[in-house]
């Protein structure tokens, strides 16, 4: 049987732990992602809405880790967030560029164990210098959130906010809620794009 001081020590430590991946969520950190991501396509994308469970899961991030979305919202595609589980900490990396005007949608819900997923309250937004929908306010209360879907909508045009190289951070606080801290790369001048959520 472990020890008070065993347990405090273990209890501290992570503690630690997920200070230091909330630090890194919060500063753009991503040195301490550790686990090997996954590369997610445009075909793979767009098979996840509406698709199967195999095609949910090839479309899923993997959480302490780096993944790439190749989108280019050629059509509308989704991809999926993990489980959240307190202190996880994953980035999605935009390679695609996505300059057709159709939804991509990052669920937080559907996929394997995720079913009770939410965004937290919380204002989604990027230095865009107040550029019309590049802020989004997630649904319900601080106690009570109620999003489950951050939905990207590009222009048909070179000058969306969420370019090339953009990185989308996801930090959980508290089982079973995702928070959201978008580093966007515009192209162009990234006066088009908008985020909604639902």
């Amino acid at each position: 049987m472990s020890s008070s001081k065993e347990i405090l020590a273990y209890a501290r430590k992570d503690d630690n732990t997920r200070q230091s991946t909330q630090l890194d969520f919060l500063t753009g950190y991503q040195g301490n992602l550790a686990g090997t991501g996954i590369d997610i396509t445009q075909a793979e994308s767009a098979a996840a809405v509406g698709g199967s469970a195999a095609q949910i899961l090839a479309a899923t991030c993997i959480k302490d880790a780096v993944n790439t979305w190749a989108a280019t919202a050629a059509a509308a595609v989704d991809v999926y967030l993990p489980p959240a589980v307190r202190g996880d900490h994953l980035v999605l990396d935009v390679t695609g560029d996505m300059d057709e005007a159709n939804a991509c949608t990052i669920r937080c819900v559907g996929a394997v164990g995720a079913a009770s997923n939410v965004y937290g309250k919380q204002v989604v937004g990027v230095n865009t210098g107040g550029i019309a929908g590049s802020a989004v306010e997630t649904l319900g209360t601080a106690a009570a959130p109620t999003s489950v879907n951050l939905i990207y909508t590009p222009a048909a045009a070179n000058t969306n906010f969420l370019g090339i190289g953009s990185m989308i951070h996801f930090y959980c606080p508290k089982d079973n809620q995702w928070l959201v801290n978008c580093r966007a790369v515009p192209e162009g001048t990234g006066a088009t794009g908008a985020f909604t959520t639902t």
